[in-house]
């Protein structure tokens, strides 16, 4: 899914680059030196969210 708007399409930014997308989250895990599962993680960790993985 666009990450931000949960349309259910991983890579399609709708022609408005503030929104998230998989290849974002993937960029910014790599510079992290981590997977995106880890990132994302991080992410609701950050939120305050239970991430279940």
């Amino acid at each position: 899914m666009c990450i931000s708007c949960g349309c259910g399409m991983p890579n399609d930014k709708h022609n408005n680059p503030d929104l998230i997308t998989m290849d974002d989250l993937q960029r910014a895990a790599r510079a992290a030196n981590m997977s995106a599962d880890e990132a994302a993680k991080n992410i609701a960790d950050a939120l305050g969210m239970k991430c279940e993985k």
